[in-house]
């Protein structure tokens, strides 16, 4: 039986107790009185003990809860940070990546502009001299072609003209 089991008891020994006439007092007997309060004493210590340890185990699990609450939002707030210096890593490299691509992408198109420029300035030198080179062929042939016409009309008719060695023509 429990404490509040046994006080009820005695409480109901005491309602039931013989009234004294024309007072408020009552007639109890006093062994059976004094055997209930030493049973109710004798259950003290062991309540108490109990209440205590519940008292102090409820105290204990508070704290280690609010400990592990915490640890627990510690770790919430750190791994918060965590991602958000990671979203701002990220954020940062990708703004270097787009920069560097459109650095590499200018040099690209200057590049490109450069090789064309010296590619057309290359074309232009080669068309100058294979323009030169076709004057100085087609001057060539025409010589070429003078020649053989003097040498078919010379072996018909004989030497008429002579050939002009500084000149390299014929007169």
């Amino acid at each position: 039986m429990d404490i509040f089991a046994r006080l009820d008891r005695l409480e109901d020994f005491v309602a039931n107790s013989k009234r004294m006439p024309l007072s408020s007092s009552v007639m109890i007997n006093e062994a059976e009185f004094y055997d209930m309060l030493d049973d109710i004493r004798a259950t003290l210590p062991n309540e108490l003990k109990q209440a205590r340890m519940v008292s102090k185990d409820k105290e204990r699990i508070l704290s280690e809860a609010q400990r592990k609450e915490e640890e627990l939002l510690d770790r919430a707030e750190k791994r918060a940070e965590q991602m958000l210096q990671q979203t701002e890593v990220i954020k940062q490299a990708e703004l270097e990546r787009d920069h560097m691509m459109d650095e590499a992408q200018e040099q690209a198109r200057k590049i490109v502009y450069d090789a064309e420029d010296v590619a057309d300035r290359i074309f232009g030198e080669l068309e100058a001299s294979l323009m030169e080179t076709k004057e100085s062929t087609d001057d060539i042939l025409n010589r070429i072609i003078t020649w053989r016409e003097k040498l078919r009309g010379y072996s018909e008719e004989g030497p008429e003209d002579e050939y002009d060695l500084e000149q390299g023509t014929l007169d």
